[in-house]
């Protein structure tokens, strides 16, 4: 009997060796892995001072928020400064000049007055000549914006004995291990660690109302009569602005990583990676008081509003903590504004940001370019057009004047038929000129 059994066993060992060797042979592959991974930029406190000042036009090289004040556009160069471009002929757009504001991400304007981020500081420049801003106060350490600033994960961790972070700086990780090389890349959600060291050593939409312009739906800076509404990471920061000195009134916490600011009549709705905040701005604009909380899936979600309706955006990507991987457009009933309802989600290709004007929705979709729907039914939003061949990050519907902007610059159309937009101007990434029309 036990020679009858020999051959199996040996089958059996044969079989199990062949699994061992297969998959030691598999454990010992050689691969190469590549990501991207982000160290800080840093100024000493006297650099950073110095720096902030009205320079010649230059190139644009990374756009990101945009805003329109009257006849002029401002478009902030990511962590750089502020592009100031006379749009009086939105076919021919001429660029002023260039406030140069390091660690600058978000803009308002009021009056005479521009208002800048610049790292945690908020600064404010006299701006009744436009080709000399003049920088006529600084608040200092206002904002936490340190975890929305790092655009992905950090190589080198801020050290702030080493001065104020600025800007991040891209650098490529590639290394070579063997058998299963998952884990090696880090996590991709592109906000980065949680720490707050944005700011001095210690020894990343809004309506309108008054004199204030209009923002897109990306803004974190909102302002409406009297007051800058500002949200950084957590909080909701208020400042009085009757006068050309800023008062920082009260800081509230709201929630979980905040990116968004859009106010509408008398209320700012706030959107974060998980939810769309209502505060009332009316009773006591000074502090303002929570609504409302609308649920949403975790996704990164700008919010705009008109009428009882407001429209949400959630996407995915590396940058955005998505994951259920939804790409959708959501539209929120807000006619009581204590019981916000969801009646409509629409299927999006990859979502940023949108604007709305008397029922005509235009949403950027990032590499897929920018759709126009029609919402004058808000239980029916249908797709009117969808223009690819661009990429696009933020739009603003003004007067018939339709701006959008994206990483390889800005486009304007005329939009008063959606039906047949007409392209005014180009502005091109890398240059201060415009292309017309072909």
């Amino acid at each position: 009997m036990t020679m009858k059994q020999a051959p199996i066993h040996s089958i059996v060992a044969f079989f199990a060796i062949s699994l061992l060797l297969f998959t030691a042979c598999d454990d010992h592959r050689v691969q190469t892995v590549t990501w991207t991974e982000y160290e800080p930029v840093y100024m000493t406190q006297e650099e950073f001072i110095a720096a902030v000042g009205m320079n010649e036009p230059r190139d644009m090289e990374k756009p990101g928020k945009i805003y329109l004040f009257g006849d002029h556009l401002f478009v902030n160069e990511i962590n750089k400064g502020v592009h100031i471009i006379d749009n009086s002929n939105p076919a021919a757009p001429h660029f002023v000049g260039f406030v140069t504001i390091p660690g600058n991400k978000d803009i308002a304007v009021r009056g005479d007055q521009l208002y800048a981020d610049s790292a945690g500081d908020l600064l404010v420049f006299d701006i009744s000549n436009f080709n000399n801003p003049v920088l006529i106060s600084r608040i200092e350490d206002v904002f936490n914006l340190s975890q929305h600033n790092l655009p992905g994960p950090a190589f080198r961790m801020p050290d702030p004995s080493r001065g104020i972070v600025v800007d991040w700086e891209e650098v490529v990780i590639e290394e070579v291990c063997q058998g299963n090389c998952y884990g090696h890349a880090p996590s991709r959600w592109g906000w980065g660690g949680f720490f707050t060291t944005f700011g001095r050593a210690s020894g990343d939409a809004s309506g309108s109302t008054g004199s204030s312009g209009t923002g897109g739906s990306m803004a974190r800076f909102a302002i409406t009569g009297d007051y800058l509404y500002a949200v950084d990471w957590s909080n909701l920061v208020t400042f009085d602005i009757t006068d050309p000195e800023p008062v920082k009134q009260n800081q509230q916490g709201v929630g979980w990583m905040i990116e968004t600011i859009f106010p509408y009549n008398e209320h700012l709705f706030i959107g974060s990676a998980n939810s769309m905040y209502i505060y009332d701005i009316h009773s006591n604009p000074s502090y303002p008081e929570r609504v409302s909380v609308f649920r949403h899936a975790t996704a990164c979600d700008p919010v705009v509003v008109e009428g009882n309706y407001a429209y949400v955006t959630l996407r995915d990507g590396e940058h955005c903590p998505n994951i259920t991987g939804n790409n959708q457009l959501e539209v929120i009933d807000v006619s009581d504004l204590f019981n916000p309802k969801r009646i409509g989600i629409y299927k999006m290709l990859h979502p940023h940001g949108l604007g709305i004007d008397s029922g005509d929705l235009f949403i950027s979709e990032g590499d897929h370019g920018l759709k126009i729907m029609d919402a004058s039914d808000p239980y029916n939003v249908k797709e009117v057009r969808h223009i690819d061949g661009i990429r696009t990050f933020d739009v603003i519907p003004n007067n018939g004047v339709l701006v959008v902007t994206g990483p390889t610059g800005i486009i304007q159309y005329d939009y008063t038929d959606v039906r047949n937009l007409k392209e005014l101007s180009i502005i091109l990434a890398g240059k201060t000129t415009y292309e017309p029309d072909k």
